[in-house]
């Protein structure tokens, strides 16, 4: 996997893909949504089959610490943090919100808030170059609609780059972009986020830490040297920033009221039910109409979960 030799690198790569639906998502769908949704859903039935599966390797995977830390960042976004911060904002500005998801794939931790945001979001607007995602996420919303839980109208998934996006907005919601870009170009991405919420606007904004690479190599070995179809050179860099770090990147672009959480320690966690913090998510196996057991195929034993260590920050800041 380190070789100097391309070849040599590609057969390694290429028996892991063939045994291995989730590293097969990463390199297929590089710096794209399969691997974080199959994290989030455990779930086959959305994935491409791979030749000479072997379950129990993807399901050791997605115990990695790590790796479960994304299960555990929608969890914190879709059940912790964004619906608090939807309530708190719309009763600040008096008025129901504009909200912005920015390259987030299928856009399930923001769906899961506009289900629950009780007509405090006036419109939400999904941004990913994915046309899986984008399919996935309008099957979700069509799902939530025939439920009762979304408002008609409201959501709509915009096939487009988030660059592309320039509406004014209450709240930007930017998770998982920034994970692998350097500093300058992270910083002009928030400073665009800045020039375009209103005044009194919110951004949420995740980034991978340090820990992924102190405290489990070995998953942040794979994903990064897992290679592309293209090239099996090309890593999934991630940039393993400080807190420090992202606080100063939205300080410059002249965010204030920053507040900094992970994806183990967040506000309301305590009130959330195990089968929350221990489960998956199954809306999309919902709105593709087909029965989810609503378990997880594989989770870091429980004393390792309750070290609470969090792997992504999550920065809620206010213009």
């Amino acid at each position: 996997m380190i070789s100097a030799d391309k070849a040599r690198v590609r057969r390694a790569q290429k028996v892991l893909v063939k045994k291995c639906v989730m590293w097969n998502e990463v390199q297929k769908l590089h710096f794209g949504y399969g691997f974080p949704l199959f994290v989030y859903t455990h779930d086959f039935g959305l994935f491409d089959p791979v030749s000479e599966h072997v379950a129990e390797l993807d399901e050791r995977i997605l115990a990695f610490d790590m790796c479960d830390s994304l299960r555990r960042r929608h969890i914190a976004l879709a059940h912790g943090l964004l619906p608090v911060v939807v309530q708190d904002l719309a009763a600040d500005l008096g008025r129901p919100l504009t909200v912005k998801n920015l390259g987030s794939g299928a856009g399930l931790d923001t769906l899961h808030a506009a289900s629950r945001a009780n007509g405090h979001i006036a419109a939400l607007l999904n941004y990913d170059t994915d046309k899986q995602a984008v399919s996935l996420g309008q099957r979700v919303t069509r799902h939530l609609e025939h439920a009762g839980l979304l408002e008609q109208g409201v959501v709509e998934f915009i096939p487009k780059s988030l660059t592309k996006s320039v509406e004014p907005a209450d709240l930007i919601v930017k998770i998982g972009v920034i994970c692998g870009l350097q500093d300058p170009a992270a910083q002009m991405l928030i400073a665009g986020d800045y020039g375009m919420l209103n005044e009194g606007g919110k951004l949420v904004i995740s980034s991978s830490n340090e820990n992924m690479r102190a405290r489990d190599p070995l998953a942040s070995f794979l994903i990064q040297h897992i290679g592309t179809r293209e090239d099996p050179k090309k890593g999934w860099g991630l940039n393993f920033r400080k807190k420090e770090t992202l606080y100063q990147l939205l300080n410059r672009a002249g965010f204030s009221n920053i507040q900094i959480y992970d994806d183990a320690n967040y506000p309301g966690k305590d009130a959330l039910p195990d089968e929350i913090l221990y489960g998956v998510e199954t809306l999309p196996a919902k709105a593709l109409g087909y029965d989810h057991p609503g378990a997880p195929l594989g989770l870091p034993p429980k004393d390792v979960l309750d070290q609470n260590i969090g792997y992504n920050w999550i920065a809620v800041a206010t213009k």
